[in-house]
């Protein structure tokens, strides 16, 4: 039998919560006065922590980002990647391709109610910080990088329209089913939570799939 996974002790929970705190803060900034005008001070005032705190935890505003980034990718703050979630490995191993798809919808919904807003921040700073316009790149390849392997799972099982490759669904959710496209019809024309998902999901099932619904 393997060890007994361990509880964190009281240390280690209070110094979860005040990263919690910090990257919350940190958010609420970013998205308010945007990546540049937002310093480590006011994310410590926001957060009610010593300016200290937060360069201990985190060491400079650009890890805030890409750390608050991860965590409102998988929903958490575990530090485990978007394919080892439980919601993930539920798509991914989903065998009816409708299904399949749909799971991919409504991950993408959520994905995109945790961050589209912070997209919009990270797009912006990119565009006069280079190391930032790297950690955008980053993160666009690897969410590039997952649509990938739905692309390739749906290959296998000839689940996509004829003449349509797995480069190419991938694409296709790439392009469609992102954070941007959430904020734009979410957090700009107001759409519904639900409609928003169950149109993306018909979307992506016409674009892809050989026989799509009526």
């Amino acid at each position: 039998m393997g060890e007994p996974v361990k509880a964190p002790g009281r240390r280690e929970r209070k110094a979860a919560v005040t990263r919690r705190r910090v990257l919350d803060a940190a958010e609420s900034l970013f998205v308010r006065d945007g990546y540049a005008a937002t310093t480590i001070t006011a994310i410590a005032e926001e957060a009610d922590v010593a300016v200290q705190t937060v360069y201990a935890v985190f060491g400079n505003k650009r890890t805030i980002l890409t750390k608050l980034l991860a965590a409102r990718v998988v929903g958490g703050d575990e530090g485990r990647p978007l394919a080892d979630r439980a919601e993930w490995q539920e798509m991914e191993h989903e065998r009816d391709p409708r299904r399949q798809v749909t799971l991919l919808a409504a991950l993408a919904a959520r994905i995109g109610s945790r961050m589209g807003a912070l997209y919009d921040v990270l797009a912006t700073a990119a565009g006069s910080d280079p190391e930032i316009a790297q950690l955008y790149q980053r993160q666009q390849v690897l969410r590039y990088d997952d649509q990938r392997r739905v692309a390739r799972l749906l290959a296998a099982r000839h689940a996509l329209r004829p003449g349509l490759t797995e480069a190419r669904a991938a694409d296709i959710m790439w392009a469609i089913a992102n954070p941007a496209m959430h904020r734009t019809l979410v957090g700009e024309r107001n759409w519904d939570a639900r409609e928003y998902e169950q149109w993306l999901a018909r979307l992506l099932t016409c674009a892809l799939l050989t026989s799509p619904p009526d």
